[in-house]
């Protein structure tokens, strides 16, 4: 189990790179327009779309490795001030309700875009397709369901070693 979790936190971190590659390109093809809008008088073709496109990508790219350090963004009003029992709950049970929304998520946008693919929908001046767009970031989105439920079977097994460890305690 260990060796399929590092397997799949090595994607999250490849996944993170690639994030960082779409942002170099996003910022170059941010370059080059401006070049060629201003510097040559003639803009560049698609570059409005790449950016979009690459803007999405940077996004649902960069999720998992987030929610598998735990970097998310996290309120903690009262939490600072839960039982160590009441916060390992929680985070259970944040994590698994992560785990299932990232999934419906995933699921409502590939069935988005099987109706673009069905539809023909494609980017004005690309003509990239805009189903397989909605399609891979429904598959990042999985990813991310992922990471939340590996996040969530972590945190139920690290309260199940500390309830072995101290019997009295919930």
């Amino acid at each position: 189990m260990t060796s399929a979790i590092s397997v799949f936190d090595r994607l999250c971190l490849a996944l993170a790179w690639l994030s960082g590659l779409i942002a170099f390109f996003v910022m170059s093809v941010t370059f080059a327009g401006v070049v060629m809008r201003y510097g040559l008088r003639s803009p560049l073709a698609g570059g409005f779309e790449m950016i979009e496109i690459g803007m999405g990508l940077i996004v649902f790219t960069a999720v998992p490795l987030m929610i598998r350090r735990r970097s998310n963004i996290a309120v903690t009003i009262l939490v600072d001030r839960f039982p160590p029992a009441l916060l390992r709950a929680t985070g259970f049970i944040s994590d698994l309700t992560g785990a299932v929304l990232m999934g419906f998520i995933a699921w409502r946008v590939w069935l988005q875009g099987e109706r673009l693919l069905t539809y023909g929908e494609v980017t004005m001046e690309l003509r990239v397709p805009k189903g397989l767009i909605a399609q891979s970031m429904s598959v990042l989105l999985v990813v991310a369901a992922i990471a939340f439920l590996l996040c969530a079977i972590e945190a139920f097994l690290r309260s199940q070693s500390v309830q072995s460890n101290n019997p009295g305690s919930l």
